[in-house]
């Protein structure tokens, strides 16, 4: 089983348990301080991080996240000054499973559908993940749009990226695990030591 939880990396020297409820704060782990160039720090948060701790972390630099899909995919998000915030997404197609969860292929009785019944629940299932990912597709930078984005994060963080087209084709990779496609984001942005 992979990981579900979110990855991390910010300029903050806030301690991201600091911004989770009394009782989550054990889900929070420091990654390795010595892989991050300095002022950057990475987490994990195993439960996720709560809403406005984000932000929070914003009010002193740039900060990443990654929100994993049990290590499918990944919502990635990130924001800097003056461009605030943004996101996309990485291992896309897997991360699809997640969104648009698929159907038990049993009836209302608790009944194995066969034939036409699983045809057509099939069907139902794949026009809904088609309709996600035209709405999606529409409205988070993906592929080049997204590698622009994200050189200008880096940029505005105080980092030399690679090339729009090398993040670009990390932004489109695939990966077994998502974590390795996040990591050489990471590197591609300018943080090679995350790598």
């Amino acid at each position: 089983m992979g990981f579900w939880g979110t990855l991390v990396v910010c300029q903050s020297p806030k301690p991201v348990a600091e911004l989770m409820p009394a009782g989550k704060r054990a889900d929070v782990e420091s990654m390795d301080d010595s892989r991050w160039p300095d002022p950057w720090r990475g987490w994990r948060v195993w439960d996720g991080l709560p809403d406005g701790a984000c932000d929070s972390l914003a009010e002193t630099g740039s900060v990443l996240t990654a929100e994993i899909y049990d290590s499918d995919g990944a919502r990635f998000t990130a924001v800097s000054h003056p461009s605030g915030r943004w996101m996309t997404y990485l291992n896309f197609e897997r991360v699809l499973s997640h969104l648009v969860l698929p159907p038990a292929p049993f009836d209302a009785d608790g009944d194995e559908l066969t034939g036409s019944a699983l045809d057509e629940q099939n069907a139902a299932y794949q026009s809904e993940v088609a309709q996600v990912r035209q709405r999606l597709l529409a409205t988070v930078p993906m592929g080049l749009a997204a590698a622009e984005r994200a050189s200008a994060w880096a940029y505005e963080s105080g980092l030399t990226p690679a090339s729009v087209d090398e993040l670009h084709l990390v932004l489109d990779g695939t990966e077994l695990f998502v974590e390795e496609l996040f990591y050489r984001l990471l590197g591609r942005l300018g943080m090679p030591l995350a790598s």
